[in-house]
Parts: C-alpha cells; sequence; structure tokens
C-alpha cells in the first residue's frame, strides 16, 4: 500500500519577517496534486504542522482549506496528522472526533498510541501507529527524557503489532546520529534523542522533525521540510516521500517540490552584484547576500533591493571578521557558509559573542570552562 509521507510544513512560519502564506499555498497545491497523481492509500504529516503553538489565522485557514480540498478530491484517503514539538497538541486537536469521520485522523494524545488507524484497500490492510511528539507530560512514570518516553510508548504499541498487514510508525523525534539544520528547535543533549535501534519491529516509520531529507536506520526516513527556511538549506531539494510499504519492508522514492521562490546565496563586491545583478537567475529569490568587500559598505540594502527585490538577509564579512588579518578575512566566506549543527554550533555562538563584547577571542581558561559546561549539557538529562 503506497503513503504520501511529508513533515514539517510549519504553516505560519516568515523567513527573515517574510511572510510565507504564498510559499506555502503554493507547497499545499503540490501535496494535494501528489495525493491525486499518486493514489495513496494514506496522507501522513509528521508533526510541526503549524511553526507556533498559537499559529496565526492565515495558517489555520491555509490547514483547513487543504484538508478540504483533498478530501473533496480524494474522499477515500486516509489522512493522519500528529503534532510536533512546535505544534500545540490541544489546538491542533480541536474538532478531532468530528474530522475522523471524515477519515481525517489528529492524533494527539501519547495514550492514544496503542490504537492504531487501521485502513484497507484491495484485500490489504495498513496499521499506522501515531505518536505525537512527547512533551515532559507524556508518561510520567518514564524516564524524564525524550528517549525514556519513547521507549515508554513503544512498550505499549510493539506488543500490539498486526500481523495481517504493513505497521507504521508515524512519530516526531530526533533519531541519533541525524542531521539537523539552522531552521529547526533542536533538542540539547543525547537524552533527547531515540535510538533508531527501536524501529526495527516496524515495516517503515514515517518521522518528522528534521528538516534535511535522510535516513534514520534501515526502518526510518525524514522526508525533511518541503520549503526551505533556512539559507542553510539553500539549494537543497525539497519535497515529500512516496512509500510503497508491506510486511517486511518499503520502497520510498521522493516527490520533489518546486518553490515559488528558490532560496539561494550570493556572495561579491557591492559594486560587482549591483553590476551583474540583472542578469542573474537568482535575481528573484529569496537571496542572502555575503558581501565580500574588505572595508564596511554604508547602507547598501536600499541600493541592493533595487535589483534584488528578494534580498532577506545582508551579511558583510567586514564584520563579521573585524579583527581577522586579510589572509583570513579572504577565507571569512567559506567558513560562514559551514554547516553549524550541534555543539559546534554553540561554539561559534559564544566566540562571535565574545568577539563582539570583548573585541577579541576568549582566554584559553576562559574558552576551556565554556568547553567544559557545553559538555555536561550536552550529556545531561533535562
Amino acid at each position: 500500500m503506497k503513503i504520501l509521507h511529508a513533515s514539517d510544513l510549519h504553516l505560519g512560519k516568515t523567513l527573515h519577517e517574510r511572510d510565507l502564506v504564498p510559499d506555502q499555498a503554493a507547497m499545499l497545491d503540490q501535496l494535494l496534486a501528489a495525493a491525486v497523481e499518486h493514489d495513496p492509500a494514506a496522507l501522513v504529516i509528521a508533526g510541526d504542522v503549524y511553526d507556533k503553538a498559537v499559529p496565526p489565522p492565515e495558517a489555520v485557514s491555509l490547514l483547513g482549506n487543504f484538508l478540504g480540498r483533498v478530501k473533496e478530491a480524494r474522499p477515500d484517503l486516509g489522512v493522519l496528522v500528529i503534532p510536533g514539538n512546535h505544534d500545540s497538541p490541544a489546538r491542533l486537536g480541536f474538532g478531532d472526533s468530528l474530522f475522523r469521520r471524515a477519515g481525517v485522523h489528529v492524533r494527539t494524545r501519547p495514550e492514544d498510541a496503542a490504537e492504531p488507524v487501521v485502513l484497507e484497500r484491495d484485500g490489504e490492510r495498513l496499521y499506522l501507529w501515531a505518536l505525537p511528539f512527547l512533551g515532559a507530560g507524556a508518561f510520567p512514570d518514564a524516564p524524564r527524557s525524550q528517549s525514556g518516553r519513547f521507549r515508554a510508548a513503544l512498550d505499549l504499541i510493539v506488543p500490539r503489532l498486526a500481523g495481517d498487514g504493513a505497521n507504521v510508525l508515524v512519530c516526531h523525534a530526533f533519531a541519533a546520529g541525524g542531521l539537523a539544520s539552522e531552521s529547526e528547535r533542536v533538542f540539547l543533549g543525547s537524552a533527547e534523542l531515540v535510538d533508531a535501534d527501536a524501529f526495527e519491529p516496524f515495516d517503515y516509520v514515517a518521522l518528522g522533525h528534521l528538516h534535511r531529507p535522510q535516513k534514520a536506520g534501515p526502518k526510518g526516513r525524514y522526508p525533511g521540510s518541503p520549503l526551505g527556511y533556512s539559507f542553510s538549506e539553500a539549494g537543497q531539494e525539497k519535497g515529500f516521500l512516496l512509500v510503497e510499504v508491506r510486511r517486511g519492508g518499503f520502497e520510498a522514492v521522493p516527490v520533489p517540490v518546486k518553490p515559488l521562490r528558490p532560496l539561494s546565496r550570493l556572495e561579491g563586491s557591492y559594486a560587482d552584484l549591483l553590476e551583474s545583478g540583472a542578469g542573474r537567475a537568482e535575481k528573484d529569490h529569496y537571496l542572502e547576500i555575503l558581501l565580500t568587500d574588505p572595508e564596511p559598505v554604508v547602507s547598501p540594502v536600499e541600493s541592493l533591493r533595487r535589483v534584488f527585490p528578494n534580498l532577506l538577509s545582508l551579511r558583510q564579512a567586514a564584520f563579521e571578521n573585524p579583527s581577522l588579518g586579510e589572509a583570513e578575512a579572504a577565507e571569512a566566506p567559506a567558513r560562514a557558509s559551514a554547516s553549524r549543527d550541534g555543539a559546534g554550533a554553540a561554539l561559534e555562538d559564544f566566540l562571535a559573542f565574545h568577539r563582539a563584547v570583548r573585541g577579541a577571542d576568549p582566554e584559553p581558561p576562559v574558552l576551556e570552562l565554556f568547553r567544559e559546561l557545553l559538555s555536561e549539557a550536552a550529556d545531561a538529562a533535562p
């Protein structure tokens, strides 16, 4: 049976104060088109449906309109939605008992994880086990960590797995070994990671939380966010996953999304960018520009926006590395564009803050103390 797997829609999100409602509406149009074209038995949205616990009205309207259209186009499609760490379960779950009658299942209660959504088609049966993001109040008798609560939930689910159909776990979690992006709210500490080995009893695990498309062990897959939500994701292919799942295995293929405006990064001198901008393919993209001029450029945004109307972020290498020598400054753009994940991101932020406040790198004893505190934080459970 086929599943269309989406996650991390983040409806209502802004990018550098730019409203993304038109972009998200276009993305949902493509999700609807995929549901019609590929004729899956189920559409699952694995959390972070909204970007905030209290979403703006435009985001709520986007979701309501989409669910109405998808059920109108595909009345037989089973829809399963779970909350992520950005969502308010109570708000997302409003009207669930009514939606359920239309085949839209919004599962927000961890204690309901042992009751699957069961779908049948052409004599085959599919069991969808819904496990929302496990906040601090979930499974109070379990260890006080995401991993401990996750194990408690699986203790309820695994003994009930069905033998007459495919078993799919739909959950929102950070699988150990996964690669994070700047745009997601990353958990701190190994206690907030779940072991991908725990996915083994299932035929497929439809994950949400990480914004890069990636594997999580043999059974788990993240489709990633369907749009780029930080400039670190510029150039990444975004979309959904179409999964053919059966007893004992699955095959997943990406369903790409064509964004209304791609995210791009440009770098160069102020003069070169003004001169070449009109002919660049990225002219109308959402842009982050890094000016490489050795001296600061005063008030460049207005002039650059005449050429690049969707310029959202402007950085200047001269400001980012004021204490570096000329040779080191030449390497700054590459370092500034490097991936910043986990502890490395925290260390880079600390160094940048110290340079901004003190005008120099921290002394070795101060740096060593920060590294010790960072190590303690990473190992500590909440």
